[in-house]
């Protein structure tokens, strides 16, 4: 090999061993040097491994890790009339449309591009610093590439020579550029860019390219830090007529999501108030709508959490003084109708949120929430919550008044926010959250102490990533769920309360793995789960072949390392884990091979549950029925058995059967304007304004909606149906034509009080007083019938209750204020069908793919989730 050979990294290595019964764990060191910032697996057999470290040096294995070569070298920069510069790799990119292909962005910009796993490299004529790639979804050859122009960095230097535009020059602007033959050649796409992405191919706009650019390009182009009204959401189609016309989608569009199906812009609603709000497509950008919210508050930001089975998950900060928090949404399979799931979800200020999907299970999800004063049972919080909250409090206050120990341990301001953070779980898409069950006992075997009705577990999540593992899940380890949390109240983050935790049955009942915070990666499609101290330097490695039935543990060297992560092949599959930190400012590199333990492979796969076989059916639930569903739907997954001692090996295919179950209200979610607290799956009216008061509350104290939806992928058949939901009218407040018909009634009583009460004075008796028939009480009168009076006033009688006032005579002029006749009613139904019907018309289909990884450990871990601001 021969200068490749030279430029070989030194190693240590050491083949350590571990003795169980015979069997030994094979060990390998290597020293880089500085600690690993970025691992990329190549090739098809994914054997081939490339590393990058913080000080920019890369290194190369062609054996899944088990020994490395140092390819920093290679990619010298040839500087005219100079000696060659060293090389820094600052970021690598490898393509999803071809294993083999990976790119390479230097310093001094200098990029290179390799399509052979990183066994030959070839240099971008790209003359500028890279700021992003994207690699083509389905053409190995295409990607996209953006660079800030030249000038943006010279702006400084006074005396600085304006550079030609074609070379990068002109005003500081973001330019992006395609390239259709893996970097030989760029043309430009389009200047002043903000952001850009590839098409969905589900869409068939897999060619098509997405963007954000400012609509005037004169000048400097301003970094977008704050939402603009001089940018726009639009496309182009690679290969289409409109290349270099972009065509605008979205006007005031300044931030934008690709997600399978889905297309979402946060569109500039008010500058000045730095609002936005968030448009919705799911066919293909030809049409856009709002997303429905239950509350009208100003929508800051956005965070999509989800697309993947067919609805959207969405995370919103209202902007409320609580910026740590957010409110988790779930749409309706249309997209875009949203009702609210759980309040309060923890956010951190990048814009992570603590949400996680359960990568090997369809609708199980993860996440934490924020217990705060003003919840309530409407918002999603229970009487059990509230009490949970108080008992945390009382235990503060409890603990400062204490030893001097209590008192440092008691958590401090921050730390009593913090305290009020508790873990729940969703067995349906987020329709419906529950606790999670606590272990009875801890990894010792000794009780937990806990009250029964205050008692739960509680997992760090992602925005407390640096600190402690995330809960964390792989689609090849069913079922199989780690996270490191604490036992009680609520969410406790000192490092002598909390431990690790492990549940192999879809997050339903849980174990306690071991004492203290550890880092953990999964392999053998779970059959094998490898731990390492996540929090203290450490020799040791922990081990469990049985799916943390036992645990066993072996030493890496006899000098100790700070962890970083531990990762395997993507898949999951393999039983070689290569596990990572420092040692004081070198970095360091471990290869598990734990194949030399010697198991054989399991068998009997296709006769699980027999004696002979190694095998065993397990079936996903929430422990709500007898029938063992989840999402409608009876899934029967066949794993390897506890007591079994081998390996699945790589090429394990597990069998899986599937049935539908009758229909129960966990089958259903809340429909807009009701929410459900957590433990509960009664949806009850939220009174957010997201339905509007029907006419028929005009004449009645109630009227009846529709509470329920069903969970969006759901295949129920039968059994519980929702039933529409009596919800009370509001107090119905006077009409301002009743208040001046009271108003007038009320001045009349009081002139006829006036004038009653003046009748009874003397002095001006004879002004109101009626003295006619006292006058003419002697006075005759010729004989009317045989019968006839004595006297006027025996004419008239002394009854002063007779009707003075017919109704029929002043019928015809008196104006006619309300019809409750049929015709009425019949008009007014008719209406609101109509608007209905307008509704159901403007809606969109969905249906969404898996999206992103939503938690992996710190240091090995994928997006989220993507937030728009």
């Amino acid at each position: 090999m021969g200068a490749r050979e030279a430029a070989r990294v030194a190693v240590l290595l050491t083949l350590l061993t571990f003795v169980l019964a015979g069997k030994k764990v094979s060990v390998k060191e290597v020293v880089f040097d500085s600690a690993v910032s970025d691992i990329q697996w190549l090739g098809e057999d994914q054997r081939t491994v490339i590393t990058q470290t913080t000080k920019g040096r890369l290194y190369r294995s062609t054996n899944g890790g088990e020994t490395w070569n140092d390819i920093t070298d290679f990619f010298k920069v040839d500087v005219p009339g100079s000696s060659p510069q060293p090389f820094i790799a600052e970021s690598i990119t490898k393509s999803p449309a071809d294993p083999n292909t990976i790119l390479v962005s230097g310093n001094k910009k200098t990029n290179f591009i390799s399509s052979t796993r990183g066994s030959s490299w070839k240099k971008l004529r790209q003359r500028s610093q890279i700021h992003t790639v994207i690699f083509h979804k389905t053409r190995p050859t295409w990607l996209l590439l953006s660079t800030w122009t030249s000038t943006c960095n010279k702006k400084k230097e006074t005396n600085a020579a304006p550079e030609p535009a074609e070379d990068g020059g002109g005003p500081c602007n973001h330019m992006l550029y395609l390239s259709k033959d893996l970097g030989k050649t760029f043309s430009l796409a389009q200047n002043y860019v903000v952001q850009f992405s590839w098409g969905d191919p589900a869409m068939n706009q897999q060619d098509r390219i997405y963007f954000t650019h400012f609509r005037k390009k004169t000048g400097d182009q301003p970094k977008l830090y704050i939402w603009s009204s001089d940018v726009d959401f639009a496309y182009m189609d690679a290969e289409g007529r409109n290349w270099g016309s972009p065509i605008t989608m979205v006007a005031l569009g300044n931030k934008f999501l690709v997600s399978h199906k889905f297309i979402f812009v946060a569109k500039v609603k008010d500058v000045a108030a730095q609002t936005v709000m968030l448009m919705v497509s799911a066919d293909g950008g030809r049409t856009f709508n709002s997303a429905q919210l239950p509350t009208e508050i100003d929508e800051k930001s956005y965070t999509v959490l989800d697309t993947s089975e067919g609805l959207v998950m969405l995370h919103v900060n209202h902007g409320a003084k609580e910026a740590r928090v957010g409110n988790v949404y779930i749409s309706d399979d249309k997209g875009y109708r949203f009702t609210l799931s759980l309040p309060n979800n923890v956010r951190g200020t990048n814009g992570d949120c603590e949400f996680d999907k359960v990568l090997s299970l369809e609708g199980v999800y993860m996440a934490n929430y924020k217990e705060t004063k003003s919840s309530d049972t409407s918002g999603g919080v229970d009487d059990k919550t509230k009490e949970a909250a108080a008992e945390s409090d009382a235990l503060e206050e409890e603990a400062k008044a204490g030893t001097e120990v209590d008192k440092r341990r008691a958590p401090k301001s921050k730390a009593k926010e913090e305290s009020v953070i508790r873990t729940v779980i969703s067995f349906d898409k987020g329709g419906a959250w529950s606790y999670l069950k606590p272990p009875r006992v801890d990894s010792t075997g000794k009780q937990i102490e806990c009250p029964v009705d205050k008692c739960w577990l509680h997992l760090h999540g992602i925005t407390n990533f640096h600190n402690y593992a995330p809960f964390y899940s792989t689609e090849n380890a069913i079922g199989i769920i780690m996270g490191t949390g604490n036992v009680g109240t609520s969410l406790r983050f000192e490092p002598d309360q909390t431990n690790t935790y492990l549940s192999r049955n879809g997050g339903l009942t849980w174990i306690e793995a071991h004492k203290g915070a550890f880092i953990y990666e999964y392999g053998d499609h779970g059959g094998l789960v490898v731990m390492a101290d996540d929090v203290r330097k450490t020799k040791l490695v922990v081990f469990s072949w049985n799916e943390g039935q036992s645990w066993y543990d072996f030493e890496l060297s006899s000098m100790p390392v700070e962890v970083d992560n531990i990762v395997t092949e993507p898949n999951a599959t393999s039983t070689k884990f290569l596990l990572y930190g420092t040692r004081g400012d070198t970095g360091v590199m471990y290869h598990l091979d734990f194949e030399s333990l010697g198991q054989p492979l399991c068998k009997g796969v296709w006769a699980s549950d027999s004696v002979s076989s190694d095998y065993e059916t397990w079936i996903p639930s929430d422990g709500k029925n007898t029938e063992k569903c989840l999402m409608g739907k009876q899934v029967t997954y066949t794993r390897r058995k506890q007591t079994s001692e081998c390996f699945n090996g790589e090429k394990f295919e597990r069998p899986v059967s599937r049935k539908n179950c009758e229909c129960t209200q966990e089958d259903f979610e809340c429909e807009v304007g009701f929410t459900r607290p957590v433990g509960s799956t009664e949806c009850r009216f939220a009174d957010d304004g997201s339905i509007k008061i029907p006419l028929s509350c005009a004449r009645n104290d109630h009227f009846f909606a529709n509470g329920y939806r069903k969970v969006v992928g759901d295949t129920c058949e039968g059994g519980w149906q929702p039933q529409q939901v009596s919800v009370a009218c509001p107090a119905k407040p006077m009409s301002k034509g009743a208040w001046s018909v009271l108003g007038a009634m009320g001045m009349l009583a009081a002139v006829l009080l006036a004038v009653n009460m003046l009748s009874q004075n003397e002095r001006v008796k004879s002004i109101f007083a009626n003295y006619g028939f006292e006058s003419f009480g002697d006075v005759r009168y010729a004989n009317i019938g045989s019968k006839a009076p004595e006297s006027a006033l025996d004419s008239v009688g002394t009854r002063f209750d007779a009707d003075f006032i017919e109704g029929d005579q002043d019928d015809f002029d008196a104006p006619q204020l309300m019809n409750y006749t049929n015709d009425r009613d019949r008009d007014r139904s008719d209406r609101d069908r109509d608007r209905d019907d307008a509704a159901r018309r403007s809606a969109l289909d969905t249906a969404s793919e898996a999206v992103p990884r939503l938690a992996k450990p710190p240091g090995g871990r994928d997006d989220e989730g993507v937030d728009l601001l």
